[in-house]
């Protein structure tokens, strides 16, 4: 027993293990069976539905995500496993390569500042 009926409080209540709803039980309050399928009880299950496309395009997403990252996995392992690219052979002494791109860089700037000077053709 519990501390209400000890006390004497004999309200009509459905035990405290059972649902009213799913005994098929009338409640005291006749309000009670329209609330549940009134528009509450639609918001809810518009929510509910909401949700589960939601969740539904999460999953997809995800699926999508996984199938892309296992085929840039295994691009990345094929890069990998390629001989590097070949290095361009210079055989030359770093300075006196850096002298030659110079003058290279100069005489397009002559070029260019002549160009300039005699106007467009």
């Amino acid at each position: 027993m519990n501390d209400r009926s000890k006390k004497g409080n004999h309200r009509a209540t459905a035990p405290e293990n059972e649902n009213p709803a799913e005994t098929g039980a009338q409640t005291s309050d006749p309000t009670a069976a329209r609330k549940r399928r009134g528009p509450i009880h639609l918001k809810s299950r518009k929510s509910l539905e909401r949700l589960r496309a939601r969740v539904e395009e999460a999953a997809r997403e995800l699926h999508r995500l996984r199938a892309e990252n296992e085929r840039l996995t295994e691009r990345i392992a094929a890069l990998e496993s390629r001989d590097p690219a070949p290095r361009l052979g210079l055989d030359e002494d770093p300075a006196v390569l850096e002298r030659k791109i110079k003058g290279f860089i100069e005489a397009i700037d002559r070029y260019l500042e002549a160009e300039a000077e005699d106007g467009p053709a």
